[in-house]
């Protein structure tokens, strides 16, 4: 496979083709066509929720300053659609009162502790978590100016976090939402993934699927010019050969011509038969 991009992408290096017969033309294009519903909640081991979805799961809450929430950045590699788990933090400014978030990107080893059985390991990443989140707030305090100079995030039950966060790390196998956006890879739209980003004066000005303004999803994007990287819980998982293979299985899929249907002339004459006497041929 021959990838033609203004961007390399992680899976660009796995293999070497110096004699593809298949050109990949990985150009960014948009979608605006809803197609969540062939991935959501498909059953109960895969749950697909996310903030815009009526799940509410914001864990953690002090003096009204700082506020913690699992979240998702959800994206797509033929043919699994991934839900990426973020820690959303929201601070309240004093004295004003206007809220800011931002947000941490979770990696495989704290999520996978999280959820572990072991009460230990439990402990260590609820520690961890809680770290990273004082850590960010006080770069915030630091950057804003903000009086309120330190803040405690809440205690909470272990199983409350499990349950909460569970619901942000999923892997589905859905090779129909590739087919309907035409692409192999794709992003659902997050401003805080392209805005000012690599794509940003590039943007596409017509929509690859459907005609409203609403972006749903954006294609054919290399994942290593986001602003961030959404793959950090399932980098393991899609750096591999399988990755590569199944891009260009999609892409051939595509290129096959539409199997012909013979109109019924066609069939009665294949069949031997005169047109004029309905007899067949001797």
């Amino acid at each position: 496979m021959k990838i033609v991009s203004k961007y390399k992408d992680f899976y660009d290096f796995i293999v070497q083709d110096h004699d593809a017969d298949l050109t990949y033309i990985r150009h960014i294009g948009i979608v605006t066509k809803y197609f969540d519903d062939l991935f959501k909640k498909q059953n109960i081991n895969t749950p697909y929720y996310s903030k815009y979805y009526g799940y509410s799961n914001r864990f953690s809450y002090k003096k009204g300053i700082g506020e913690l929430e699992f979240d998702n950045f959800i994206f797509g590699i033929y043919p699994f659609v991934y839900s990426q788990p973020i820690l959303r933090i929201y601070y309240k400014h004093i004295p004003s009162g206007t809220v800011e978030d931002s947000f941490i990107i979770l990696g495989h080893e704290l999520v996978d502790n999280l959820l572990s059985d072991n009460t230990e390991m439990n402990k260590q990443a609820y520690d961890q978590l809680i770290k990273l989140a004082q850590t960010n707030y006080d770069t915030y305090v630091e950057r804003y100016g903000c009086k309120e100079t330190k803040v405690t995030f809440g205690k909470r039950n272990i199983e409350d976090i499990k349950d909460a966060i569970k619901h942000y790390v999923w892997k589905v196998d859905c090779p129909d939402i590739f087919y309907k956006i035409e692409s192999p890879v794709f992003t659902k739209y997050y401003d805080e993934l392209y805005v000012n980003g690599a794509y940003y004066n590039n943007w596409p000005q017509e929509p690859k699927v459907g005609n409203k303004d609403t972006t749903h999803y954006v294609t054919d994007i290399s994942f290593m010019k986001l602003n961030y990287n959404i793959l950090k819980y399932w980098y393991n998982d899609v750096f591999d050969l399988n990755t590569y293979i199944n891009i260009e299985n999609f892409l051939w899929s595509i290129k096959q011509e539409p199997e012909a249907k013979p109109d019924n002339k066609t069939k009665i004459l294949a069949h031997g038969f005169d047109l004029k006497t309905s007899f067949r041929k001797m």
